[in-house]
């Protein structure tokens, strides 16, 4: 008759050392991903970019369920970007987007993603696909996200991107126009004045636009051109140059 009333006592003597036992694996595993992180974190601050990506590559498949699993996605965002390999920041900034919407760093991604774009861009006479990306990408982020602590930063990169666009549409419209090719040269010319109003470049495409269409013979085009410039910027020296044409 004693027998299973020392069995009983002898399995409620056990539960409090299996659980406690659980308790324990749960807090190594939640130190492991803690102590994974501080160490891609020191990593960090020396300035190893690689060894902190390589740290936090597998950081998500080993602590999937950790309080910093979403926060090593960042750090590794911002470490690829630091050390200069801008394809895996862009990678990894796009598949934060994707996967967290609605997290409360989701616009960090995003801001992230233009930049590495932006920091592939090219200069204005070579291919601008990159700085179409980037612009494509600062756009969401203004859009989505205006109150954005980036927003600014975001604002004043778009900015420098249309910069190098309007220049790269305005310098194959000169090398259409001394090659006598005026219609070609005027359509880029247009765009600078479609699409970049706010460029440094607005100035000279008009003037050049002017002056494709007197070359082309349709003087009231040449005229309306000229004059919109002389209205805009008076004191511009494309404006005096483009006096002739009125």
């Amino acid at each position: 008759m004693k027998k299973p009333v020392i069995k009983k006592l002898f399995v409620i003597l056990c539960l409090p050392l299996v659980l406690a036992a659980c308790a324990s694996s749960s807090a190594v595993k939640k130190s492991a991903a803690e102590i994974d992180y501080a160490e891609a974190k020191k990593l960090l601050a020396k300035g190893s970019y690689s060894a902190v990506n390589l740290q936090l590559e597998t950081f998500g498949s080993k602590h999937p369920y950790s309080q910093y699993t979403i926060q090593a996605e960042l750090l590794r965002i911002f470490a690829a970007y630091k050390g200069g390999e801008y394809i895996l920041s862009e990678t990894l900034s796009k598949e934060f987007v994707r996967r967290h919407p609605h997290h409360p760093d989701v616009d960090y991604a995003q801001y992230m993603l233009g930049m590495s774009h932006y920091r592939e861009s090219s200069p204005p006479e070579k291919d601008q696909s990159q700085s179409l990306a980037a612009i494509d990408s600062f756009k969401v982020l203004l859009n989505k996200y205006p109150k954005s602590a980036y927003a600014r930063n975001g604002a004043r990169h778009l900015q420098r991107l249309y910069n190098n666009l309007a220049k790269h549409e305005l310098d194959v419209g000169k090398f259409y126009f001394v090659r006598h090719h005026y219609v070609a040269a005027a359509n880029r010319f247009q765009v600078v004045l479609e699409k970049y109003q706010t460029t440094p470049a607005i100035e000279e495409a008009l003037y050049y636009l002017a002056a494709s269409y007197a070359k082309l013979g349709v003087m009231d085009e040449a005229y309306n051109s000229a004059l919109l410039l002389k209205h805009n910027y008076p004191r511009s020296e494309w404006s005096r140059k483009a006096a002739r044409f009125l």
